[in-house]
């Protein structure tokens, strides 16, 4: 298969690389509005650089688009309408009307839609996830707390016309991981506001959960690099998971008994954060025909969840039916 990639930045250069790697794909184009960025990346990746969208789309038989959040939606649609199926970094919008309509274009063309829900293929997840789905756990509640140390660098973080909010590029990973541990979520209710940076940086979220389960995500932009700045705690009847980074898991499987860990901290950063596993899994869905753990209805109700928290948020924590 022939892939082209939209976007230079790290993200493009991270696809890139594990394409190359791929026997059975060909990486022939990259593009980014920054010609001489995209030249170096062009060079380093082995392949060509393109100065228009068009001429990409000519080379390609799929697309990878890396480039800012707000952008990911449009872009996403042209590249359906050209014919081609599409990776798209998370979030795979930043409103629920585009989201829509990526829907509705890739049903129409055909084509398919995969979003950047890394984390869901990434070991200590998978791992969590296996355990929380075994007969014996019964899972009743998920405490999320994910936290970004600052904003200050990029300083393109705190630009909402870029991102999205810090929703859209932080907090998105987390309710996505809230659905694939817990299943659907039925309703929530969220506060947030402005602590340290000029745009909501701070939320609290409660979650309902179709099998009647509850969750609770906090999250910010402003605690400081301390760890963990990542952690996920699901409890079952009398026993519990707890992953911290992606680094570690601590399994409880019940009153006095021996505590399982496992570390993940010396796995290569590609096969850790899940993007060998994401990459395998999506080639081999195309292949096959079969449906994909990140899927663009999973980009779907990730937004759909984000505006539902941005409603209730302005709402002083209004109960918000999903």
């Amino acid at each position: 298969m022939k892939i082209g990639i939209i976007g230079c930045g790290n993200m493009g250069i991270l696809h890139g690389k594990l394409i190359n790697e791929n026997k059975g794909l060909s990486l022939v184009a990259v593009f980014d509005t920054n010609e001489e960025k995209g030249k170096l990346t062009a060079e380093q990746l082995n392949t060509s650089f393109v100065s228009t969208i068009d001429e990409l789309f000519d080379k390609s038989e799929m697309v990878f688009i890396a480039i800012p959040n707000t952008m990911h939606a449009s872009m996403t649609i042209k590249a359906l309408e050209a014919g081609k199926h599409v990776f798209v970094e998370k979030p795979m919008a930043t409103n629920i009307n585009d989201a829509t309509k990526v829907l509705e274009v890739s049903e129409k063309t055909g084509k398919r839609v995969f979003v950047g829900h890394n984390r869901r293929f990434a070991p200590v997840y998978k791992e969590a996830r296996d355990i929380v789905l075994s007969k014996e756990f019964k899972p009743s509640n998920i405490n999320i707390i994910q936290n970004d140390g600052d904003m200050l660098e990029p300083s393109w973080l705190t630009d909402i016309s870029l991102t999205g909010g810090f929703m859209y590029d932080t907090t998105v990973h987390f309710l996505d991981m809230a659905r694939y541990m817990m299943g659907e979520i039925v309703e929530l209710r969220a506060l947030g506001k402005a602590v340290c940076y000029p745009i909501p940086d701070n939320f609290a979220v409660l979650l309902t959960f179709e099998n009647g389960s509850y969750g609770v995500i906090t999250t910010c932009g402003h605690a400081s690099w301390i760890s963990p700045f990542e952690r996920v705690q699901v409890v079952g009847d009398h026993k519990s998971v707890i992953t911290e980074e992606l680094d570690s898991l601590r399994h409880s499987p019940g009153l006095g008994e021996i505590v399982d860990g496992r570390d993940y901290s010396k796995l290569s950063y590609e096969e850790k954060w899940g993007y060998i596993a994401m990459h395998e899994h999506m080639f081999n869905a195309l292949k096959e025909g079969t449906p994909a753990l990140n899927s663009a209805k999973d980009g779907y109700m990730t937004v759909k969840l984000i505006e539902a928290c941005h409603a209730s948020a302005e709402k002083n924590g209004e109960v918000i039916k999903i």
